[in-house]
């Protein structure tokens, strides 16, 4: 991509081919950019600029190191599409399919896009708030491009998306100081820092910044929290469907994973450096094609390179355990939002459910693959897992065999385990170290469509998934499909709720009369708005909203296991 860039801002200079009046034109630190128009869904026009290289390639010598800054160029970028997406394997390609995943994207991808309503046209006009999203995926697959504006321009904000570096490339970690890790996560924060050096030439304002984010995203989101890297960068957050104490978050084994990718390419594992300068010659495309290797039943488990705690290395991202910062407080005072939706283990089990054949094998193999599909094979004792397995099966099925008829069953275990346990518990920490207000929602409606359909290839109604709500403030690629009123109306609460936030500070809802009351320091239920439709919200609680209490009674060896939640009696270990 960047090599095309090149090609097109020479041909741009010498041809001419590019006018003034063409489209809206930027000057940024490295140069001239120049974009395109687009219409938001009120039919509003802004200018979009996308492609924007906002660090140099990490090719070459500069695989598994910390993104550096892009050089200046000549002339006048087209920034007229998105960049290629980082290189990955991704299992969501085919719908239904989730097993036939395919290669894509270029090891040349650290691009973003921005969209901006209003550009600077002198006279002193107020900047605008600037809303910079990270996509999610799971660490593994994604890119900035497919959030888009349609629905957030409606607004006068401006919004910022981009990619990241991804899988064994983004987050390969030797746990010393050759690669130490998280290339990704810096990746992050080089674009965020772009956006604070280049962003009022967009007419945006740099000190009013909100990072949002879903799943991967809104794991990110709440790690900038806490990164010293990432102070003074931004200033609120939101985290939908994902928290730095996700239990997929954190790489285990990363030094083994990196041992099991060298050999399995043909690289010599007698020192890290020797490792590490063989995977630096061998095609990317080889790299990102191992993550199947790592995967042991239908992609699962998801996510299996992502942050690892930095035990060495000039630049940290984290050098300690998110749960021990959130303990003493060693997290930004920032506003902050999270969230869960109803039928979060959608992801990743909405593959499953649609398949009576697949449920049946699930059946069968319960106890082989559940600490795959539930993320506990580094993190329980050999020993112990069968014992593990049959405690869940028996909490979440009740004595039945998984099956058409216990769908529901599987899909809260998944989403327990994954999503809601630790959004809990991230949440209630945060709240009893910080001043700035915490707030939380579960999502519970379902529109005409759903992310769980894609994944599943069929249209059944198994509830409301992880994601969808991302899908009615961003433009996502399956939102792109014919929308009812009431579609547009939930469109339009979370767009308040997004815009009052990145405004104030204060997520509100126009024309409602109700508080939306943050969770409180010590607490002994959490406080969670709860959003079942365009007229329906609501003020709820919860003691134990994701069976938490089961959770933290089974011996799964995570650094949040074990934390006492404020006023909550944490429970004895339970007997396998």
């Amino acid at each position: 991509m960047l090599g095309q860039g090149l090609l097109l801002v020479t041909a741009v200079l010498v041809s001419g081919a590019v006018p003034p009046q063409v489209g809206p034109l930027v000057h940024v630190e490295q140069g001239a950019l120049r974009g395109t128009h687009q219409t938001s869904a009120g039919g509003r026009i802004f200018s979009a600029f996308q492609g924007i290289p906002y660090a140099r390639p990490p090719t070459g010598k500069h695989r598994f190191k910390d993104p550096a800054p892009m050089k200046p160029w000549r002339g006048v970028w087209p920034a007229i599409t998105p960049g290629s997406k980082c290189l990955q394997y991704d299992p969501l390609t085919q719908a239904g399919t989730s097993t036939q995943a395919s290669l894509q994207g270029d090891e040349d991808c650290l691009y973003l896009n921005v969209y901006s309503p209003m550009l600077p046209a002198g006279g002193g006009a107020p900047l605008l708030d600037v809303i910079v999203n990270i996509h999610g995926g799971g660490f593994s697959y994604g890119a900035g491009s497919k959030y888009g504006p349609k629905y957030l321009l409606d607004g006068d904000v401006i919004l910022v998306t981009f990619n990241y570096r991804l899988g064994p490339l983004g987050f390969l970690s030797t746990e010393d100081e050759v690669v130490p890790g998280n290339m990704g996560l810096k990746d992050q924060t080089a674009a965020l820092r772009w956006v604070q050096r280049n962003i009022a030439s967009f007419g945006g304002n740099p000190a009013s910044v909100t990072l949002t984010g879903q799943s991967a995203g809104g794991v990110s989101v709440h790690y900038h929290y806490l990164s010293p890297l990432s102070h003074g960068l931004f200033q609120r957050g939101i985290s939908q469907s994902g928290t730095a104490l996700n239990p997929w978050a954190q790489m285990e084994n990363g030094r083994g994973k990196a041992t099991k990718l060298a050999q399995q390419l043909g690289c010599s594992i007698q020192t890290s450096r020797e490792m590490v300068d063989c995977l630096r010659h061998r095609p990317a495309s080889m790299i990102a094609q191992q993550v199947a290797t790592f995967q042991e039943w239908r992609n699962m488990p998801f996510s299996p390179f992502g942050f690892t705690v930095e035990v060495a290395g000039v630049t940290p991202f984290l050098s300690r355990q998110p749960t021990d910062m959130l303990l003493d407080g060693s997290v930004q005072d920032l506003p902050w939002i999270t969230s869960v939706t109803t039928e979060e283990g959608l992801y990743p089990a909405a593959d499953w459910v649609a398949s009576e054949e697949i449920l049946n094998e699930l059946q069968t193999r319960f106890a082989e693959v559940a600490p795959h599909i539930l993320d506990y094979n580094y993190t329980v004792a050999d020993e112990q897992k069968q014992a593990v397995a049959q405690s869940i099966h028996q909490f979440y099925l009740h004595g039945k065999a998984i099956s058409t008829e216990t769908t529901s069953n599987i899909i809260q275990m998944t989403g327990d385990r994954h999503f809601v346990v630790e959004a809990e518990r991230a949440a209630r920490l945060q709240a009893a170290v910080n001043s700035e207000p915490v707030y939380f929602y579960q999502f519970g409606y379902r529109g005409k469509h759903s992310l769980s359909e894609v994944m599943s290839g069929t249209n059944i109604n198994f509830g409301v998934s992880h994601g969808d709500d991302a899908a009615y403030v961003l433009q996502v690629p399956y939102s792109n499909i014919e929308e009812t009123q009431q579609d547009k109306d939930m469109s339009k609460v979370l767009t308040d709720i997004w815009d009052s936030f990145h405004r104030t500070g204060n997520p509100v809802t126009s024309g409602r009369n109700f508080t939306w009351e943050p969770v409180t320091a010590n607490c002994t239920e959490l406080a969670y708005l709860y959003i079942t439709n365009s007229s329906h919200l609501e003020m709820r609680s919860s003691l134990d909203l994701g069976h938490r209490e089961f959770w933290d009674s089974l011996p799964i060896s995570e650094p949040q296991r074990n934390v006492n939640i404020p006023n909550v009696q944490h429970p004895k270990h339970h007997e396998l």
